[in-house]
């Protein structure tokens, strides 16, 4: 089973090809605001670059949110067109699961700064179990959450916060060991926001 993994939530493009849930290869770069342009070039020379063709993928797995409103809409689409009119199975999993999946700990809390003092966030066991499920909260209300537990906690995270973070290494070796693909339909798909867009915000403010 060939897998083409995409991840376009953060200012990282994150893919990869794998074989059998075991990555084959795969790339890891800062684009920032390059991102959309880059996207769809780095993933054909990836597979290029194990000697497939895209028709050689059997399924597409995509990243669905939440996270950058724009970098998640790059992702979702080029995984729907591509499953689409490839006729290939298509999946998604929560960035969080991404992240969370990318370090070990008793407590693992992955963030994603969703500005004006919230994050999106989950909270995890050790066993990559949830317990807390993702959404979009306060950062404060999530810090109350974790001393909860009584455990050492881990927080990871692509961005910078006043209190320590690890560093984001995706290990999608260890992400493809757990249960978090979910399959989606090529046409339907939308990704995860977890919150409305400013733009959906202002709109719903001007009519309240």
């Amino acid at each position: 089973m060939i897998s083409l993994f995409l991840n376009t939530s953060s200012k990282y493009l994150n893919a990869a090809v794998l074989e059998d849930n075991v990555v084959i290869k795969s790339i890891y770069q800062k684009f920032d605001r390059d991102l959309s342009k880059e996207t769809l070039f780095e993933i054909t020379k990836l597979i290029e670059d194990v000697n497939l063709k895209v028709e050689n993928i059997d399924e597409i797995i995509c990243v669905r949110g939440p996270g950058s409103f724009t970098g998640l809409r790059v992702g979702v689409t080029i995984a729907k067109t591509m499953a689409y009119f490839l006729n290939k199975d298509l999946y998604s999993v929560s960035s969080l699961d991404v992240l969370a999946t990318s370090c070990k700990g008793k407590i693992i809390v992955p963030l994603i700064d969703a500005r004006r003092d919230y994050v999106y966030s989950a909270i995890y066991d050790e066993n990559y179990n949830i317990l807390f499920k993702e959404q979009y909260i306060k950062l404060e209300d999530l810090i109350k959450q974790t001393k909860t537990y009584n455990k050492e906690v881990t927080f990871i995270s692509y961005d910078e916060f006043e209190f320590n973070t690890l560093e984001v290494k995706p290990d999608l070796n260890n992400l493809f060991k757990h249960n978090f693909k979910r399959k989606e339909n090529a046409l339907t798909f939308v990704p995860n926001y977890l919150k409305k867009t400013e733009a959906e915000e202002k709109l719903n403010d001007k009519r309240d």
